[in-house]
């Protein structure tokens, strides 16, 4: 039941960070891309307004009109490619109504009268740009240029007539360019985002894959001394037991599991913060030598080792590892196990000759709760060193001596 609802859980959340990265995404896109073609529509438009204009300034600037009223156009033969490109331009004179003093060798529109369409044009502001379509139906932009005589008398109407078309094949095709590549990058990004939520979420999930194991197994260490308190309390009160070695019992058990909590406790700790540590420059050599228990057969071989620490989490984990020895190794009289502690650069060592790990156990010996059947104790003490080790940046390493025995590598870096 808890699986399945952890894996629902993780697949909703999976499924709103992968919806809001898509969501994101797309409209994202879709804005620039919508602004990506709106500007070069606007572009392509304000050029050929500008193209339009310019030519009527030069067309304005390269002819005259002499004293007696004659046209003149000879600079213009020098500019050819002014009255040409995508252009229409005509000049109308105002003295003689609809005489047409210069025309396009070959016009793009099929205009019906020139002349009527400047004087239209002309009641508007002069140089601004309309909108309209020739006798054919074709577009065109359109731009009216009145000039001047001397005694500031209007005598000619320059039209200029532009052709859109190609702009807006252009724009056409910028548009369907954009288009396919919005949409690759869409799909890239969705692909992106699908594995980036997938990966988000793969932390999550191995943590609370963690978590539960933790709860489950935390739930059935605590079971058995629950037990026993309930059957230390049932047999006292039946009288089967007197009530101070019942207290006894009681004590011990309490003691045993509250030993068992401060230790859940302080692996949950070192699993969700690992902003809590305050590391600084300790002696390593002078913390195990402080970890030692008296009346131990332990040998050290310790030199002077500086490392940045946390101090509280170092000896924690040097206590957990010496125990650990002392509990596993083989008793050797009256001294207890056989241990042998080393302190080398940055790294201490420790040995002892019990059993050695289970070959079966050795690669996850480090995590929570796990142990060899039998075993003493309840299978935290090398997952907190493991945790303490990570949080320094270091490692924990286990290996197995021959013919038996274990050696336990803790190195800080």
């Amino acid at each position: 039941m808890a699986k399945r609802r952890h894996n629902a859980i993780h697949q909703r959340l999976y499924l709103k960070l992968t919806v809001s990265w898509a969501v994101a995404w797309i409209v994202g896109i879709a804005c620039l891309g919508t602004l990506a073609i709106s500007m070069n529509g606007r572009l392509g438009r304000v050029g050929l307004e500008d193209m339009l204009r310019l030519r009527a300034t030069a067309v304005y600037g390269l002819s005259w009109f002499d004293a007696q009223g004659r046209f003149h156009d000879e600079l213009l033969d020098k500019e050819p490619g002014l009255l040409t490109g995508g252009v229409d331009i005509w000049v109308i004179s105002q003295r003689s109504p609809d005489t047409v003093l210069l025309r396009p060798k070959q016009a793009i529109f099929n205009i019906h009268s020139p002349a009527e369409l400047a004087n239209a044009n002309a009641g508007s502001e002069d140089g601004a740009i309309r909108e309209g379509r020739d006798s054919l139906g074709v577009s065109y932009l359109s731009l009216t240029k009145t000039t001047y005589d001397d005694a500031d008398r209007v005598v000619a109407r320059i039209l200029v007539l532009g052709d859109p078309r190609a702009i807006d094949a252009a724009h056409a095709v910028f548009t369907r360019n954009l288009l396919l590549a919005v949409t690759a990058l869409a799909l890239l990004g969705l692909a992106v985002g699908t594995l980036l939520a997938r990966q988000t979420l793969r932390p999550v999930a191995e943590t609370m894959d963690i978590r539960e194991r933790l709860i489950a197994a935390a739930a059935h260490e605590l079971r058995a001394p629950v037990a026993n308190l309930l059957a230390i309390c049932d047999s006292v009160g039946y009288g089967d037991i007197p009530l101070e070695e019942g207290f006894t019992q009681v004590r011990h058990v309490a003691r045993t599991s509250a030993t068992l909590i401060d230790k859940l406790l302080l692996l949950a700790q070192l699993d969700s913060s690992a902003a809590g540590v305050m590391k600084e420059k300790v002696r390593l050599d002078l913390i195990v030598e402080a970890a030692l228990p008296e009346g131990h057969g332990i040998t050290t071989d310790m030199e002077e080792s500086v490392v940045v620490a946390d101090r509280r989490l170092l000896q924690i984990a040097v206590r957990n590892l010496i125990e650990n020895a002392l509990t596993h190794g083989r008793s050797n009289g009256d001294t207890g196990a056989s241990v042998r502690i080393t302190v080398r650069h940055h790294t201490v060592t420790i040995e002892d000759d019990g059993a050695g790990f289970r070959m079966d156990q050795l690669a996850s010996a480090r995590e929570a709760f796990r142990k060899a059947p039998g075993s003493p104790g309840y299978g935290l003490g090398l997952s907190i060193v493991q945790h303490i080790a990570e949080l320094h940046g270091g490692q924990l390493i286990l290996e197995n001596l021959a013919p038996h025995g274990a050696r336990v590598r803790l190195q800080i870096n």
